[in-house]
């Protein structure tokens, strides 16, 4: 399994729509807390999922276990606490819904791409999700993670 992550923000549809059809994503799992935000301009879950339909055939899901908590993401988003607290509250998150086996890739395919609206991955929970599940999943292969 290749883990690919992606942001909405700071791109255009057409690049985004672009990178995906490229990079031969079988699925988008959004992890987003809130999915139908205005804020979300061409990513709108309900936008989103009929321009993937429709531009380049990929299906859409919104994964709520891989979602932060949102009070832990106004906490990092307004400078209450460090990145590094943020990280380890989150990893304790999915580690507590236990999302290895809760969710179940098989409809990802080979190829997911989780998604987030940051639009860098270095700090964004997509990224420690792909890493997390990375590491659950990697039996025999160990996923490749590639972030567009």
């Amino acid at each position: 399994m290749e883990i690919f992550s992606a942001g909405t923000s700071g791109t255009s549809a057409e690049g985004f729509f672009t990178r995906l059809k490229l990079a031969d994503v079988s699925a988008v799992v959004d992890t987003r807390i809130h999915p139908s935000s205005q804020l979300a301009a061409f990513a709108k879950a309900k936008d989103l999922s009929y321009f993937l339909r429709e531009l380049v055939d990929i299906p859409y899901s919104h994964e709520t276990l891989l979602c932060p908590e949102e009070e832990a993401l106004r906490g990092y988003r307004a400078t209450k606490m460090s990145w590094s607290e943020y990280e380890v509250r989150y990893l304790d998150l999915l580690a507590r819904r236990k999302v290895e086996t809760a969710i179940d890739p098989s409809p990802w395919g080979l190829r997911p791409l989780l998604l987030c609206s940051e639009p860098s991955a270095e700090r964004c929970h997509r990224r420690l999700a792909a890493h997390y599940l990375q590491s659950a999943w990697g039996e025999g292969t160990v996923p490749r993670i590639v972030h567009l």
